[in-house]
Order: C-alpha cells, then structure tokens, then sequence
C-alpha cells in the first residue's frame, strides 16, 4: 500500500479542539467507548500511514520489514497512540525505537504509561531524549502534543521538535503537527514540519486553513470508532467521511 492507493474525499469537516474534547467524553463516559479502544484503533491507523508512506518514498510497496522508524511520544493520550504504533510496527517487522519526553524512569500517566510499559516487557527500546539520533531514522512518528497543547512547546518537547526538523527524515504526525495551533493553524512557537499528518477522527479546524499547509504535509483522515451522531451536536455531519475507507486522503479547498 502507498499514499496513492488511498481513497481521497472532498469536503470533510472540521472540528475545534473544545468539540473533540467534548465528542472524546462523550464517546467514554456516554457510550461506554473505552479510551483504550481509541487509542488502540488509532495505533493501528499511525502504523498503516507509515507503511503507506515508507511504501511511496523508497523499497517494496507495502513492506516495512527492516526499515528503520523513531516514535516521538509526549506524556499524554497522544504519546500513546505513538506508543502503542511502535509495538504494531514492530509486530510488522521495523526495526522500531521510541524516545519519550518525560524520560525512561519518570512517570508518564494513564494509558501512556501503560503502553510504555508494554514496549518494555516486549523489548522495544525506549531512549530519552539525549539519546534520540533521529537523524538515522528512515521515518519519524510525530506523537509530542495533541489537540489539547497549551502554549508554546518547551523542555524536552521543544528539543526533539527541533531535532526532528533538523534532521530532513520524513515525519507522520499524529493527530496534528505538535506545535501547531488546532484551531487557528498557526505555529505556537516551534512546530513540527510533517511530511503526512494523520488526523484522528476529523481533522481540526486548523489543519484545514492555509497557514498550516507547510507544516501539515498531506493530510489523512483516520476512523478511530467515534460513532457520526454525536457530531449532530455541534450540527457537523461526518457520515460521508470513511464511506470509501477507513484512512483517507483529504482534498482541501
């Protein structure tokens, strides 16, 4: 599979950061989706993008056997997905390495840190930051912030943000560039220069407005199992979005 052997869709809707955050809720505490199960369906999605991508720039259409990928993960959800796409691209055979902001020994939190813990017993390697070396990487998974980022990234964020960019290897974002603002589309300071950005569930508003083109990079749509009617709240309608897949190509305006 290559980025061109996804299905592409016109018209696909945005969503502010305020409504995600109110239509995750819902689909936890109201329908009884379990975080984890997001989570794990947008594992599995991250994992699909990078074989598509890995499958377009270079080697065997499809395969990611040996190929050499660096999953970035901040401290909160989106770390996990990151996470937990390591531990499916290792099971699909790429020689995967996580570096994590908060460091080997430090605490994580929530599903995060029951992911880490995962890759541990299963011997996927975890590094800190000072020992990143994303420049040896052929693909770099992009899961340091999400949609609920506050300010401009500092610390270790703001390091491995800069590294990425330094380093010319082709990133996947998850969710969003981390960095970029979700709703305006502009960088909050530094951000994060994606070659594919796949979004999870519907893309946030930003990612769809022009300042954030450069930094966005194709843009991908990703069905996580967020059930269409509770957008009916917000008056967004999402039913014609996976109609043709469940990872899509989204044509901007």
């Amino acid at each position: 599979m290559t980025l061109d052997d996804l299905p592409a869709v016109a018209g696909v809707p945005g969503v502010t950061a305020a409504q995600m955050a109110e239509i995750d809720r819902a689909a936890v505490e109201e329908l009884g989706i379990s975080t984890e199960m997001l989570m794990e369906n947008a594992a599995r999605q991250v994992a699909l993008t990078c074989r598509a991508v890995l499958g377009s720039v270079a080697g065997p259409a499809g395969s990611i056997k040996g190929r050499r990928i660096v999953c970035l993960a901040g401290t909160g959800n989106n770390g996990g997905d990151a996470l937990a796409a390591a531990r499916r691209l290792h099971v699909w055979g790429a020689r995967v390495r996580c570096v994590v902001t908060a460091g080997r020994d430090q605490p994580h939190g929530g599903l995060n840190e029951r992911q880490h813990g995962i890759l541990e017993r299963v011997g996927i390697p975890v590094a800190s930051v000072d020992e990143a070396r994303l420049d040896e990487a052929e693909l770099i998974v992009d899961g340091l912030l999400g949609y609920s980022v506050r300010g401009a990234p500092r610390g270790n964020t703001e390091l491995l943000i800069r590294e990425a960019d330094r380093s010319r290897v082709p990133i996947v974002a998850v969710d969003l560039p981390s960095g970029l603002d979700p709703d305006r589309g502009e960088p909050l300071g530094v951000a994060i220069r994606a070659a594919v950005t796949v979004t999870l569930a519907l893309p946030k508003t930003g990612l769809l407005r022009t300042p954030a083109r450069n930094l966005v990079g194709e843009l991908l749509l990703a069905d996580i199992g967020i059930p269409p009617q509770l957008y009916d709240r917000f008056d967004i309608d999402a039913r014609g979005c996976f109609v043709d897949g469940d990872l899509v190509r989204v044509i901007r305006s």
